[in-house]
């Protein structure tokens, strides 16, 4: 079952799960939700194939004038973007660059963004001010996990399925091939998590 046991308070979680550094993220996390450290794993893999620092959004929805401001502002520091068809992914080398993508994006009232290996949207600004966490910490990948587990925990609350719950991580319940994609993953993670489960330690993209 991937269903979550209980919704615990965002802030105690960001407590308990730093206390030793050394376990698993992953399972930590799962453990605390009553999600399936796979599937946070498998979400993680689809959403950003564990770039702990790239930054995305829907670039149809930029006006022209903040494409071109965003082409200028990304060709004068060196930071790489490309275009996956709707969606525009920039990523940056280290958190640094990623911070300054993340403050260009948000005082020149760009459309909503992801962030981070679980590319948590902007729009959960509120539920982020309320646990003391700027968009900035979402650059840590054990911080940015853990507010994806939460999100997703709350998704499980409001959808009978477990279909509907992960569509609604991504933003859109029906007709949306995105839950297609996350048990694809979590089907390859299968076999190899049960012969060796440090594979799901979180490590530095190549």
């Amino acid at each position: 079952m991937f269903r979550f046991i209980v919704l615990l308070c965002l802030p105690f979680l960001m407590w308990a799960a730093q206390q030793n550094q050394g376990e698993n993220i992953w399972v930590k996390v799962g453990q605390i939700y009553g999600i399936e450290p796979r599937l946070l794993y498998s979400i993680a893999k689809v959403e950003s194939d564990l770039d702990r620092y790239v930054v995305a959004f829907t670039a149809s929805k930029m006006t022209p004038k903040q494409a071109q401001d965003l082409s200028t502002f990304l060709k004068q520091r060196g930071i790489e973007s490309k275009q996956y068809s709707q969606v525009i992914a920039i990523k940056s080398k280290n958190k640094y660059e990623a911070s300054h993508v993340v403050h260009f994006l948000y005082t020149n009232n760009y459309p909503r963004f992801d962030m981070g290996i679980m590319q948590i949207n902007s729009i959960h600004k509120p539920l982020l001010d309320k646990a003391n966490i700027s968009f900035y910490d979402l650059f840590e990948p054990k911080i940015n996990i853990q507010v994806g587990a939460y999100i997703l925990a709350t998704c499980f609350a409001k959808h009978k399925n477990n279909k509907d719950a992960i569509n609604a991580y991504n933003g859109k319940i029906n007709d949306n091939p995105y839950s297609a994609k996350v048990f694809a993953e979590f089907k390859k993670l299968y076999s190899s998590y049960q012969k060796d489960k440090t594979k799901l330690y979180y490590r530095d993209p190549s």
